[in-house]
């Protein structure tokens, strides 16, 4: 890279005297290694008359020595200033859009390449160059074009096949860019981005430890590569390492303040951290940076979602996919804003667009299932989640979401199958795991396997002995099984553990009730409304237990508070009239049943109920009649009454 405006001059490389016996600090400003460059070249220029001869060299040298140490803006300088002392060399110009691209000043930057191609056609050099600006444009497959253009002239060029597999990565073709970078290696080149192509490319394919191996190779070479770390930044979050993460884009960012790429990075990782407005402040940063970067618009766009301003995120979307109309994330993101627009149409057909972009990326099956779900589709979204699985097998998420669409579908044997992929797939996540274990369990339960759903209960509990959920899923085994005790000391854990966890004080509840202690059932209740205090149900339940411990009066203030949120409530109507039968008010007692009986005709309780009131008002015909109705429909009636 030093030598290319010698090597573009053969006249001025003639008339310039030979570097063998070259002074120390024209040796050190022709040295590879930029900070002696920099000290060397400064020298000779600081040398005036006595190395006058050597000063666009020094120009150009200090040049390229300052972009090696990230200093765009004294490169600038210099690079014009070379410019000045030799305008006709094509080199030079390849430095001075050097410059302008590190300074994301790309008009400027193409404008200075172009010269440098008209000057030196037959050089790779600025084409290789111009590749990279418009890639940097998002405009890849003019990029594409050039390194094309570039390896005709030199098919050896192996930054040209670097430059091209970063093109390539950017249209999608991960086993092309592949291909390129190895047969950059096979030169023997050195570039770093080899290992960041390969990188990519594992992370793509949703191998993310090799990822990380290559991001660590690339990065173990060339400590301060800031693609690197951007990259490393990315496959972290992916595998929920996201304090490195945060780490690496930051340094990144440190490294190179005036680009965009780490910020958006640095945004994708706090995107999985759910830290959304410090995401947004990164995506905002990255696109003020470069208004021209998609990938900024797409973060910036994803944290307004999740942020809940739907219109602002569908802006940001539509400014992503215009800026690059192949950005398949953009597409998903806007399908996102359109799904929170509930404008599933327009969702369904956003996310299709993205897998016609992207057709191996997994999340979009995945995102297109989510939305084919709430347009009441299951059976689309049954596929698409098995095209999901087809290209991440290894995501245990994925069996999971599958297993949910199949429960949708009533399919038991079927979930329970991908719930036990998800069990062996969550072995590396305990939270994860926890989850899936409980679902089987619920899942074995419903099946009436008992066996297999205690197992996995006990399994749940085993990998976190804090936590609530097991202990009331264990709690509804014990239900099921008649151990009263066994679950009301369950569901009494799951409470000591976690004290606003409402389903162990609604299972308790019924525990209490079903061993007939109703104050401690109303009890539990009580502690719900604190929790909810707006709940019909909870209110209804708590008037039902009130009422079979006694307390007449108390419990109808609960039933009128439910009544009030909700009076079209059978079981609510139907515990009212059971308390005006205890306070014997008859008249009342026939009313609240009346209207339980018409909201549901075939309610044992409120027919047998009724018949009592019945009798207390002297209606003996219509008494025997409501009493036998309820003993048809259910026969128990009599020893379930009022317990």
């Amino acid at each position: 890279m030093r030598r290319l405006c010698l090597l573009s001059s053969l006249a001025f490389l003639a008339a310039a005297p030979a570097f063998a016996d070259a002074p120390p600090a024209l040796a050190a400003c022709e040295s590879h290694d930029p900070t002696a460059a920099l000290q060397g070249c400064g020298a000779v220029l600081d040398a005036g008359q006595d190395m006058e001869a050597y000063d666009f060299e020094a120009r150009n040298n200090r040049a390229l020595a300052e972009l090696e140490l990230h200093q765009p803006q004294p490169a600038l300088a210099d690079a014009l200033a070379g410019i000045a002392l030799n305008p006709e060399n094509g080199g030079i110009h390849v430095t001075l859009a050097r410059a302008y691209l590190a300074l994301h000043q790309l008009p400027e930057a193409l404008a200075a390449v172009n010269q440098a191609q008209a000057l030196i056609p037959n050089s790779p050099a600025p084409l290789v160059l111009r590749g990279e600006i418009e890639l940097s444009g998002n405009d890849w497959r003019a990029a594409l074009a050039d390194q094309n253009a570039a390896l005709a002239l030199a098919p050896d060029d192996d930054t040209a096949l670097i430059d091209r597999a970063m093109a390539e990565l950017a249209t999608g073709d991960m086993a092309t860019a592949l291909a390129d970078a190895n047969q950059a290696a096979t030169l023997g080149s050195t570039d770093p981005r080899v290992h960041l192509v390969r990188g990519i490319a594992a992370a793509a394919a949703g191998h993310s430890e090799e990822a990380l191996r290559e991001d660590n190779a690339l990065l173990q070479a060339s400590p301060d590569d800031a693609l690197g770390l951007a990259a490393r930044s990315e496959v972290e979050a992916r595998l929920g390492q996201f304090p490195a993460a945060l780490a690496d884009a930051s340094r990144a960012i440190a490294l190179t303040p005036s680009a965009s790429g780490p910020y958006v990075d640095r945004a994708f990782t706090e995107l999985q951290m759910r830290d959304f407005p410090a995401a947004l402040a990164d995506a905002q940063k990255a696109a003020q940076l470069n208004p021209r970067d998609a990938a900024a618009f797409t973060d910036k766009s994803l944290a307004e979602a999740a942020l809940e301003r739907p219109d602002a995120a569908l802006a940001d979307a539509n400014q992503a996919v215009t800026l690059d109309p192949g950005n398949a994330i953009g597409f998903d993101a806007r399908a996102t804003a359109a799904l929170q627009k509930n404008d599933l149409t327009a969702a369904l057909a956003d996310e299709s667009h993205a897998i016609s972009l992207s057709p191996s990326t997994p999340g979009f099956y995945e995102k297109r299932a989510l939305i084919e779900l709430a347009a009441h589709q299951p059976q689309p979204a049954l596929a698409d989640l098995g095209s999901a699985i087809a290209f991440a097998p290894d995501d245990a998420r994925l069996y999971l979401q599958r297993a949910g669409v199949e429960d949708q579908l009533k399919q038991p044997e079927a979930e329970i199958k991908d719930l036990s992929q998800a069990v062996d797939k969550a072995g590396g996540d305990p939270k994860l795991l926890y989850h899936v274990l409980l679902l089987r369990a619920g899942t074995y339960s419903q099946m009436h396997q008992p066996d297999l759903a205690l197992q996995d209960v006990t399994r749940a509990i085993a990998l976190d002995a804090k936590a609530p959920q097991a202990y009331a899923a264990r709690a509804m085994l014990e239900q099921a099984g008649g151990q009263t005790t066994a679950e009301i000391a369950d569901d009494s854990k799951a409470i000591s553990l976690d004290p606003r966890y409402q389903p162990a004080y609604e299972d308790r509840a019924i525990a209490y009730g079903n061993a007939h202690k109703y104050a401690e059932a109303a009890a539990d209740e009580g502690q719900l409304l604190k929790l909810r205090p707006k709940s019909a149900p909870d209110l209804n339940n708590r008037c039902w237990f009130l009422a079979l411990d006694g307390k007449y009066s108390e419990a109808l203030s609960y039933c009128q508070q439910a009544l009030s949120l909700n009076d079209s409530d059978a079981a609510t109507q139907d515990s009212t009239g059971y308390v005006y039968l205890k306070l014997k008010d008859a008249k009342r007692a026939i009313v609240a049943y009346d209207q339980a009986l018409k909201l549901d005709p075939h309610l044992a309780s409120s027919l047998y109920g009724r018949g009592l009131a019945e009798q207390d008002a002297g209606d003996q015909d219509a008494a025997k009649a409501d009493l036998a109705l309820a003993r048809q429909y259910d026969p128990r009636i009599e020893q379930e009454f009022g317990s």
